[in-house]
């Protein structure tokens, strides 16, 4: 009896031996899988998304409830605002609020909260009163944006013909200001013809300068366009002016803006016997929408139309409508319908006058810079 109670007692302490072990090595193991702190380098901004990721790179900006975000590893991503859940910046940034004032300094985003640190200062404000974030280095190249598109067609046997399109956009954005610049050239030359070689020559650059009063409603300061267009008999043909803009819908999938104001049109024809050089007041009115319908596909429509004298077409229309197909975060595929339309052309001397409306569908190969 005796031998075996000592039997049953050395069980007993090696099964609470090993128990004990067991515990304390669970307990090592939770240890090791704490969250560590992490240690924030400076040649960095800092971004983590609310699946607990960290991201390092560079803060790009924050408008229309999306943070754009070049990340050291990933390149550039866009990224939901509700999907962030903490962000650190390394330069200063400016940041608009919805009541229109701006602030600057070192940014931190954490747990609903804005922390602002400049001159040794800590300010705290409200996440929801957030409307937009910009690098506070004007000559920074984050704030600016830019894009190539071309286009060739070649025709051979029965029609020989050469056919080519090309296209820019330029675009710098701050908290207050929206600067765009756009050039679209189309040309189109017979191979056959000696004696007209050239069947097209279509140009167009508008530039305009926008300000940002409110969440809603902004200024067009500077609208300028310069247009040429051969088969429709204007050498070149110079707008400017100034309008007000509102956003009737802002949000991360659908953007929709309008404009109206007045401008002024100085149009140069090749050949007219009337009047070749027709001044003219003009009223302005535009409209673009841009939809996200995926993540790789978007559809944009813009279109504008000015009222103007006889003598400049009385109406002059311009659309571009169309899908943005990207590849890759650099290279996407354009395919754009544009619309040009005069209501009353002019003639040049001895022929008969241009249709109203010329159309163009172009497949394009684009670049983001």
């Amino acid at each position: 009896m005796k031998r075996m109670f000592i039997k049953r007692l050395l069980t007993c302490c090696i099964l609470l031996g090993c128990l004990t072990c067991g515990l304390s090595m669970a307990q090592t193991q939770k240890a090791v899988w704490q969250k560590p702190t992490p240690i924030f380098s400076q040649k960095y901004d800092w971004l983590r998304l609310k699946s607990d990721e960290w991201l390092k790179g560079d803060i790009i900006a924050m408008y229309d409830d999306e943070l754009e975000f070049d990340s050291d590893e990933f390149g550039i991503k866009i990224f939901d605002w509700q999907d962030v859940a903490e962000l650190r910046s390394r330069f200063d940034q400016q940041i608009r609020f919805a009541d229109g004032r701006v602030e600057q300094g070192f940014l931190i985003v954490k747990d609903g909260h804005l922390i602002l640190l400049s001159q040794g200062r800590e300010q705290h404000y409200p996440l929801s009163e957030l409307l937009s974030i910009t690098s506070s280095g004007e000559n920074r190249k984050d704030i600016w944006d830019a894009k190539a598109n071309i286009g060739i067609d070649i025709s051979a046997g029965n029609v020989k013909q050469l056919e080519y399109f090309a296209s820019a956009m330029l675009q710098r954005r701050t908290a207050f200001t929206r600067f765009r610049s756009d050039l679209t050239f189309n040309y189109s030359k017979s191979l056959s013809d000696d004696s007209q070689p050239v069947v097209s020559d279509t140009r167009r650059l508008t530039s305009y300068l926008d300000w940002f009063y409110s969440g809603r409603i902004f200024f067009r300061v500077i609208d300028y366009e310069y247009y040429s267009d051969l088969q429709q008999n204007i050498k070149r043909r110079n707008s400017l002016g100034s309008s007000v803009g509102y956003h009737i819908i802002n949000n991360k999938r659908l953007q929709w803006d309008v404009t109206a104001g007045p401008s002024y049109q100085a149009t140069v024809y090749y050949n007219n016997v009337e009047d070749s050089n027709p001044h003219s007041g003009a009223l302005s009115l535009s409209t673009l929408l841009e939809y996200t319908v995926s993540r790789k596909t978007d559809y944009i429509f813009d279109y504008q139309v000015k009222f103007v004298d006889k003598a400049s077409g009385e109406r002059n229309h311009h659309l571009k409508t169309g899908f943005e197909f990207d590849f890759t975060d650099d290279f996407a595929m354009d395919l754009m319908l544009y619309v040009d339309r005069v209501a009353k052309p002019v003639a040049a001397v001895a022929q008969q006058a241009p249709k109203p409306s010329d159309y163009r569908l172009i497949v394009s190969i684009g670049y983001d810079f």
